[in-house]
């Protein structure tokens, strides 16, 4: 018998009863999909491949148990769920090293005094003029907007990580010229 001329739902069956063979037409069948869906998500080749594997090790790991009508489906939007886990976590990574970068400007100060102090807003707004003019854009749209990294990549035609380097540029700007802020103060 020819696997590769099985539907999915025959080689599902199959799957369930541990056929290896079975799981490898179906891996063969739609790797390159679930790849390039994950890549034109997250543009990173290795994050494409781990989500691939993690996706397939867990259809052959639940496959007793997996009620799967339409494969296809299944496997772009357990991909669309990886993918969209996957940049929750890049984003709590940046938001982390953001946080990090921040507190570092606050050495001698609370964040929240620093915040309603005008000489600090003041300085802000000076330094915040220093930058190249993207660059400044891109942190008032980031930290004084608040907008997410992918809207103002969007907007402005860049990619995210071009967007993340304009926000880590000028965080680490602030961070180098607010020292002598603090020695002042």
């Amino acid at each position: 018998m020819n696997l590769n001329e099985l539907s999915d739902t025959e080689l599902l069956v199959l799957i369930k009863t541990g056929s290896n063979k079975a799981f490898e037409v179906i891996y063969r069948r739609y790797w390159k999909f679930i790849y390039g869906f994950v890549y034109q998500n997250l543009g990173s080749k290795e994050d494409s491949e781990e989500i691939l594997h993690d996706l397939m090790l867990s259809l052959w790991n639940n496959r007793k148990d997996c009620k799967i009508e339409n494969l296809k489906v299944y496997l772009f939007i357990a991909s669309r769920n990886l993918i969209n886990k996957s940049l929750r976590n890049q984003i709590n990574i940046r938001k982390f090293k953001e946080f990090q970068l921040l507190n570092q400007i606050n050495e001698t100060s609370s964040t929240e005094e620093l915040m309603f102090s005008k000489e600090f807003e003041q300085k802000l707004n000076e330094l915040i003029l220093t930058l190249p003019e993207k660059t400044a854009l891109i942190f008032r749209l980031s930290k004084i907007d608040e907008m997410p990294v992918k809207k103002i990549a969007a907007q402005l035609e860049l990619s995210e990580k071009a967007v993340e380097y304009h926000v880590t540029k000028s965080l680490k700007f602030l961070r180098e010229n607010f020292k002598d802020f603090y020695s002042a103060n």
